[in-house]
């Protein structure tokens, strides 16, 4: 009997496979111009979110060096101002020295032309002074974890590339390695950045600033732990940028001079 069942559906089937089969066509059709529409609303769909989050004005801008591209990005806009706050002078020459070339280039192409242009850029740099720049290094980089540090950390990897761009040896031994980084933050701050009115700080620096024009920044947040980084977000908020300017006037105030003295004048007051 079932099977009797079976031999007649089969052959009423035969007779009709053709509407079937065309209904399944029509069907796979439709399931991948669905799709494709569903690509193209998502791809939208991305693209606007993109655009919400690039007018924010304040967001993530990533841990060092990424943040570094919003760093060079500003520069190449300011017009009348750069207030810089870093630990180092040479801020990244060791961690990443392609990305601090590329920092000091964009800080000296910006000023060369705006000179040009017969409007001079007001580039101030504030750092840690020579003691505090002494216990950064040894906190960073501490006799207990200086040989894992050398055999399991970025230390191979940095080397290669300072030693490209430096033209030098760098030692595994701790001692000459610190020596080696204390000459390298000395030049920075000395001839490196000679183009800039350059200030040292005795305290502590819980936050790194670029501040331009008194109307955009990019301030980073450092990482003591064993991961050392900072990571960095880029703000166009104006009170948040007026908080940081009186960040970076709480620094000055405490700051000896190397050269000449910062002032706020040439900050838009909000």
């Amino acid at each position: 009997m079932l099977l009797d069942v079976l031999r007649t559906a089969y052959r009423w089937y035969g007779f009709n496979k053709a509407p079937f089969e065309l209904l399944g066509l029509s069907l796979a059709v439709l399931g991948t111009l669905f799709a494709l529409f569903s690509i193209k609303d998502g791809q939208k769909l991305t693209k606007d979110l993109r655009t919400v989050f690039d007018h924010l004005t304040t967001r993530e801008a990533g841990p060092f060096p990424a943040y570094m591209k919003e760093v060079d990005r500003l520069i190449a806009d300011a017009r009348e101002s750069i207030f810089i706050a870093t630990d180092f002078p040479g801020h990244g020459t060791w961690a990443d020295r392609g990305s601090y070339g590329a920092y000091v280039k964009a800080l000296e192409n910006r000023k060369a032309d705006r000179v040009r242009r017969g409007h001079p850029l007001n580039i101030q740099l504030l750092t840690l002074d020579a003691a505090g720049r002494e216990r950064a290094f040894e906190e960073r980089f501490p006799e207990s974890r200086w040989k894992e540090y050398v055999k399991r950390g970025g230390f191979q990897k940095n080397r290669r590339l300072y030693e490209e761009l430096e033209n030098c040896e760098v030692s595994e031994v701790r001692e000459k390695f610190i020596a080696e980084m204390r000459a390298r933050q000395d030049r920075a701050l000395d001839a490196d950045l000679r183009f800039a009115e350059r200030w040292e700080y005795p305290g502590l620096m819980p936050v790194y600033l670029w501040i331009i024009d008194g109307e955009k920044a990019v301030f980073a947040i450092p990482s003591f732990g064993d991961q050392l980084t900072e990571y960095g977000f880029v703000t166009q908020e104006m009170g948040l940028v007026q908080a940081l300017l009186s960040v970076w006037s709480r620094y000055v105030e405490a700051s000896r001079r190397v050269s000449s003295v910062p002032t706020l004048t040439s900050v838009k007051a909000s």
